[in-house]
């Protein structure tokens, strides 16, 4: 038990969806060969995507002093939920983030923009428990009228 933290970072809830959705999300760009991007809106489930990034080699290249052994991983995983640390939303700090987490609202307006803006993207946005209270998930079949296969990407929102 000494090495189990007594309290648990932000809402875990958001987690296991969010890590199963990027594992398979994950599985489909190496089969395919899919030019996706995720984007993770669920306010303090940046955990779900750290670890995943952690553990794909990701964080590592961009954070070399996180590296992937013993070492790296106690240092990873001590800069959670403390002063100076990672916070529990994602940030610009976290490695290919295009949107800060935990906004209401936010994550489809940027999914929306970055797959009208790149006609081959697919853009996976998993949509927190608090957005999917707010006017963008109520209408958010409202972009996919103006998404024109020859010129815009794709969006496929994911709720958890």
């Amino acid at each position: 038990m000494e090495h189990i933290k007594k309290r648990l970072l932000g809402h875990w809830g958001s987690d296991p969806g969010q890590s199963f959705t990027w594992v398979h999300l994950n599985r489909l760009v190496k089969k395919y060969d899919l030019n996706m991007i995720y984007i993770s809106g669920p306010g303090h489930g940046a955990p779900a995507t750290l670890s995943n990034a952690y553990l794909e080699g990701t964080y590592s290249e961009v954070y070399p002093d996180k590296s992937e052994d013993e070492e790296g991983l106690r240092r990873f995983f001590r800069q959670f939920s403390f002063p100076g640390g990672i916070g529990s939303h994602c940030t610009p700090e976290t490695p290919g983030s295009i949107h800060e987490g935990g906004e209401l609202g936010y994550s489809l307006s940027h999914a929306f923009g970055a797959a009208f803006d790149n006609p081959d993207l697919i853009v996976a946005v998993m949509v927190g428990d608090g957005e999917a209270e707010t006017g963008p998930w109520q209408r958010h079949g409202t972009p996919t009228s103006f998404s024109i296969p020859s010129v815009t990407g794709r969006c496929c929102p994911f709720c958890t």
